[in-house]
């Protein structure tokens, strides 16, 4: 009340019109409706609750009598979610799911004992047994401060019109009963408010259930990503390792079975090839491995990004135009400093530069630009190439997977360079994502935060 009043002391006009504002709010009718539904769906709860709980406990002697009472607990919970979804649509208060989804397919049987055993379940009957004397209070102090103002308003408004001399009771009387109205106005919203915030309470699952809940996801997620995990790199360590094998295997046969020896470089060759592949494929793994145990060494600064940038077009441009016969195109650069580890960022910007190149045709062209947008710096890599199919774009950054599998793999890829692009770009604070049309190619935008 003194902050209230001492807001109306610095700002007599604007506390005025806060005041009054109610009057015109939508959610304060939402939340009159609401009210004015309590009572009657109260009773109807009170009704068939009670009533199904007497005549279950009446027939227990008899098997229909556990059937009244499993439709009472049917009913008890199909009411409350009906109460939890008007909170939310009328009240405006989020209210969290009466139950959380279970991990995996259950019986019936045991899906009825889980219920039972939950808190939220009997929690809810006892919220809709309150809603009789909560509706009874509120219709109180509304048919009192809201309902009797109101009422005396429109009788001197009809005095009013039918008789000049009425205009002067209204003024007299009209400004303290739509002060009063309004004040109930506002001590009903304020009740409505709190009786939503019980509901969050006892329709929806509590903060240490949803707690377990989400570690147990959590759990469930990263043993499933383990298993892919294993999996993803035990075909990819296949093929390596037997093209290895194959190749010395040869070399070691007996004589009359050997390559004659002008093929023995080639042999060896390859062997070293994918020997190489296989170090890659460890190096990456581990450096994810780092990534998620928040062990990745960063050193992010204010940084021009404009020479690294500059540093990647000269390394790539010419191997771009030897091997793919692709241009790599340099549009406009950042020219502002951008807070990033730079050999990190180097590392970003080149797989992706690398990843457009070996996805561009010959003849088509790779694209660098960057811009200054807000607090961000936007650096983009687009190119000509196929694009990336609107299936296969949400997963992109998913680690294994790759849109065209053979392409890459003949490229010498593992489908691990924008998932560690992404773990690096979000270490610095920034954020990766793909646009992409098929047909007209992809784009890769980086966005790392602006210097200041």
């Amino acid at each position: 009340m003194q902050r209230v009043l001492k807001g109306f002391q610095q700002d007599p006009g604007g506390s005025i019109v806060r005041f009054f504002s109610i009057v015109v709010r939508g959610r304060t009718y939402l939340r009159l409706l609401y009210l004015a539904l309590t009572l009657p769906l109260g009773g109807a709860y009170c009704l068939v609750l009670v009533g199904g709980a007497l005549v279950g406990a009446a027939l227990c002697t008899v098997g229909i009598g556990l059937l009244v009472l499993l439709a009472f607990l049917v009913m008890a919970w199909v009411f409350a979610s009906f109460e939890r979804e008007l909170i939310i649509a009328l009240v405006g208060v989020e209210v969290p799911p009466l139950s959380l989804p279970s991990q995996e397919p259950i019986s019936g049987r045991r899906r009825l004992m889980q219920h039972l055993r939950q808190p939220t379940t009997w929690k809810s009957m006892g919220y809709l047994l309150l809603l009789v004397p909560f509706a009874l209070f509120a219709w109180t102090v509304g048919g009192v401060l809201v309902g009797a103002p109101l009422i005396l308003l429109l009788r001197l408004l009809a005095g009013a019109l039918s008789n000049g001399g009425g205009f002067f009771y209204l003024i007299i009387f009209g400004v303290p009963l739509a002060v009063i109205g309004t004040f109930g106005l506002h001590l009903l919203d304020r009740i409505v408010r709190g009786w939503g915030d019980l509901a969050v309470t006892f329709l929806g699952v509590g903060d240490e259930e949803r707690g377990t809940w989400e570690a147990e996801q959590r759990a469930a997620q990263a043993e499933k990503s383990r298993q892919e995990l294993i999996l993803n790199v035990s075909h990819e360590l296949r093929t390596p390792i037997a093209s290895i094998q194959g190749h010395l295997d040869s070399l070691l046969m007996p004589d009359g079975d050997r390559p004659p020896p002008a093929e023995w470089e080639r042999y060896v060759t390859v062997a070293a090839t994918e020997a190489r592949r296989l170090g890659r494929l460890v190096d990456e793994l581990l450096m994810l491995a780092r990534a998620d145990a928040n062990e990745l060494p960063m050193e992010s600064q204010p940084t021009d990004l404009r020479p690294l940038l500059e540093g990647v077009v000269a390394a790539l441009g010419p191997l771009a135009r030897r091997d793919r016969r692709v241009t790599l195109i340099c549009r406009e650069l950042p020219e502002v400093p951008a807070v990033v580890d730079p050999s990190r960022f180097t590392q970003v910007v080149s797989n992706l530069v690398r990843n457009a190149i070996n996805h561009t045709p010959e003849g088509g062209a790779v694209s660098l630009s960057g811009s200054a947008q807000g607090e961000w710096v936007d650096v983009a890599v687009g190119d000509t190439g196929t694009g990336i199919s609107a299936e296969d774009l949400p997963r992109v950054f998913e680690r294994f997977y790759r849109a065209d599998a053979a392409r890459t793999r003949d490229s010498g890829g593992f489908g691990l360079g924008l998932a560690i692009a992404k773990n690096l770009v979000e270490a610095m604070g920034g954020t990766i994502q793909a646009t992409s049309e098929p047909g007209l190619g992809s784009t890769f935008t980086v966005r790392v935060p602006l210097a200041r």
